[in-house]
């Protein structure tokens, strides 16, 4: 028997640093989302114990406040530290990274299914792109390699033709000594056909949130909600994208998983609303979780960082499911 969608358990869900398609924002290297699911009466004390410890006159204690704080920074390791085991769970995304992870699921990986290869089988497309990045900007010209990847986000956005974008291709390549690596890039040259076709869709139908981190992120932080709740209510801070997409995320499970050959996608668990988090404690919980997780993340990707991003670590670090 099933239950009805107020008697099923409810998964609270913040995004942290969500700067939408615009992946190269130099100020927000890192996108988090963070999923909490917490009895009421927990997450109201430990709200309530932040606020007791807070000045009057804050409104709401978000992370970015109370992180700057002496006082809040403790206040936030003390509320970490009662959220049970399993409550919180993140996926985080680096941007950057996630640029060139598009640019080879977008352009390389179908024309390599087209020529009879399976790119998604042995996580090839991951190999390819980790490459790729690490590669791009120490064995041709870094500013060349950046000039591409803004020119690939600017082309998913219709902002450049794909002459432009292949352009920079060839451009990176130029630069490049090394002949092995060089033939990497033949590789984007070689699926023009594709990005050609695939311009022609986009100007058709739009695809305005190709890019926008919070769609692939969601999906599998519900999944692994739904593996041990089973079917759930999600409450989401508000977010427009997620909002234009529930559609295209509660029918997932129709579409065929590439990197599953002859199975299917897995069903979204968890039936979405809106909520304000003025409302919700544990969305209060969850923007902290996100929102650390997004420091230590962030200060581990530029090098160094202060002391509490440190000491983060070993509170973020069990909360993480995945990463791209």
């Amino acid at each position: 028997m099933s239950t009805s969608s107020s008697e099923r358990p409810v998964v609270y869900v913040d995004e942290s640093a969500n700067s939408g398609q615009n992946l190269l924002d130099p100020h927000q290297p890192v996108f988090t989302v963070a999923g909490v699911h917490l009895s009421d009466d927990l997450a109201a004390s430990i709200v309530d114990e932040v606020r007791g410890q807070l000045p009057s006159n804050l409104r709401e204690p978000k992370y970015t406040s109370l992180a700057r704080s002496s006082r809040g920074r403790k206040s936030l390791m003390n509320a970490f530290s009662r959220l049970p085991e399993g409550s919180v769970r993140t996926y985080l995304i680096h941007k950057r990274f996630m640029v060139m992870t598009k640019m080879v699921d977008v352009i390389v990986e179908p024309m390599a299914y087209r020529d009879g290869y399976n790119l998604y089988e042995g996580k090839q497309t991951l190999a390819l792109a980790n490459m790729l990045h690490l590669a791009g900007p120490v064995m041709g010209d870094a500013d060349a390699y950046d000039r591409m990847l803004h020119a690939f986000v600017n082309w998913v956005r219709q902002k450049a033709t794909t002459d432009e974008l292949y352009a920079a291709v060839a451009a990176l390549k130029s630069s490049v000594q090394d002949q092995q690596f060089a033939e990497y890039l033949d590789i984007l040259e070689y699926c023009r056909p594709i990005a050609d076709e695939t311009a022609a869709e986009l100007a058709l139908y739009g695809h305005r949130d190709e890019l926008d981190p919070a769609l692939p992120s969601l999906p599998c932080l519900a999944t692994t909600f739904g593996q041990t709740l089973g079917e759930f209510r999600l409450v989401h801070d508000a977010s427009k994208v997620i909002d234009r997409n529930i559609t295209r995320l509660h029918t997932m499970h129709l579409l065929p998983d590439p990197t599953r050959p002859g199975e299917f996608m897995n069903r979204f668990m968890g039936a979405i609303e809106f909520a304000d988090s003025k409302d919700h404690p544990q969305l209060q919980v969850a923007d902290w979780a996100a929102g650390a997780t997004r420091q230590w993340a962030q200060q581990t990707a530029d090098g160094g960082g202060d002391q509490f991003s440190r000491e983060l670590k070993a509170v973020v670090r069990p909360w993480l499911i995945d990463l791209i």
